[in-house]
């Protein structure tokens, strides 16, 4: 994978004037874009500058040529007036898996470097996600993005975009697995969900972990011996067998089952989700601190981020 480091200001400078065109921006965003507000990071300090609006493309073409700012975001809300975030209209709904952020880790990255090991661990939590909202939830208007240092799911089906916080908060509850469900049970619905996304958080889970979390060493060195059969009990919904485990029970069983589904969660920002006027960064804008584009993903099971690598790495 090719090197991430911080972009220069003339390398900014050269990627919005020889590189980024507006044809770049995708459709959902290009259809609406009088009714965003657009935001702006130009020092590298997060984005400060707000309630900015672009009547038609050659407006942000202009700025973006003249500014190359360090960062460009936009809304998921659609307003009447953008540039005062007033006359709400309907938001996209949004996923934010970021890859530094991920709470299983299979790489050594830390302080908020991200490498091809743990891009790759985020790629597959979007594409579980993906499939999720358009199979258990009938949603057709899913787009994918490669953020830079993660990915996000925009939703655009107009039977969620006109959604309180409480029902976004369902259905990113849903789709991470980050409530128990009622019957571990059931072969379709929720209770399938859950089990998938337990199953895939217990195989990366270490026996550290689940010991720094107030499980007894004794318990965890029980569960670890018995892994395989701890992951066959998930599959086929016989989950709270585990508390019949010689020196498990009730309590160790519960701690468990809360931890699993804390982690689940963790893989996507719910905040992210439930904000119905959140920025995100712009597809076909630059990340500066890793020199990534930020783009628009066609088929997410193929993606590799050395699709996103800007021109000036190149040369």
């Amino acid at each position: 994978m090719e090197e991430m480091r911080e972009a220069t200001a003339s390398e900014r400078e050269r990627y919005y004037r020889d590189e980024w065109t507006s044809q770049n921006l995708p459709d959902y965003i290009m259809h609406t874009l009088s009714l965003r507000e657009f935001g702006f990071d130009h020092k590298g300090t997060g984005p400060s500058d707000r309630y900015n609006q672009f009547m038609t493309p050659d407006m942000i073409s202009d700025y973006l040529k003249e500014r190359h700012p360090y960062a460009v975001y936009s809304s998921v809300a659609l307003y009447e007036r953008p540039s005062e975030r007033k006359k709400w209209l309907k938001s996209e709904v949004a996923f934010d898996i970021d890859a530094k952020d991920l709470p299983f880790k299979e790489c050594d990255c830390t302080g908020g470097g991200v490498c091809e090991i743990c891009l790759e661990n985020a790629r597959k939590v979007t594409e579980e996600f993906g499939k999720t909202l358009s199979s258990n939830l009938d949603l057709e208007d899913i787009s994918y993005v490669y953020s830079g240092r993660g990915f996000h799911i925009r939703i655009s089906d107009e039977s969620v975009m006109g959604m309180g916080q409480a029902g976004r908060s369902q259905v990113v509850e849903y789709v991470t697995g980050g409530v128990v469900p009622s019957d571990f049970t059931l072969s379709l619905g929720y209770s399938k969900v859950f089990r998938k996304r337990v199953k895939r958080t217990f195989e990366k889970l270490d026996g550290e972990k689940m010991i720094s979390e107030g499980l007894r060493r004794e318990s965890v060195k029980r569960i670890m011996e018995e892994k395989e059969r701890v992951i066959n009990l998930i599959d086929d919904g016989s989950i709270e067998n585990i508390r019949d485990f010689e020196g498990i029970g009730p309590k160790s069983f519960k701690k468990l089952l809360d931890l699993l589904t804390r982690l689940n969660s963790e893989c996507a920002d719910g905040k992210v989700t439930i904000d119905k006027k959140r920025i995100l960064r712009v597809p076909s804008s630059l990340h500066s601190t890793v020199s990534r584009k930020c783009v628009e993903i066609k088929d997410i099971k193929k993606f590799h981020p050395d699709e996103a690598v800007p021109n000036f790495l190149k040369k």
